[in-house]
């Protein structure tokens, strides 16, 4: 199954290995690189993860204190956030509308 990231997600992607590279040098590589294994999990079994909230799904990660969550559209995992699990925990609600 194909694996897409929203701009927004991207994003967020891209801040959370910034900030964890700015803390200790091979640490933003390392989330990167569990992401990028949490995306395999999740393109092998994409139901197998809890709905979270409508049909929105969670995976979180196990060294970071992160979730994805996504949804499922027809052949496709759209990861809509990549979210801290302990800062602002439902700021991404607002883009299920906007899906």
């Amino acid at each position: 199954m194909r694996i897409r990231f929203s701009e927004i997600a991207n994003s967020e992607l891209i801040d959370a290995c910034d900030w964890y590279e700015q803390q200790q040098a091979g640490l933003g590589a390392r989330f990167r690189n569990d992401v990028r294994e949490a995306t395999l999990r999740i393109a092998r079994s994409p139901q197998l993860f809890p709905i979270e909230r409508e049909d929105v799904r969670r995976y979180v990660m196990n060294r970071f204190p992160y979730a994805l969550r996504y949804v499922l559209r027809d052949e496709e995992v759209w990861v809509m956030a990549v979210s801290h699990q302990h800062r602002r925990p439902d700021y991404w609600v607002e883009r299920i509308v906007s899906q």
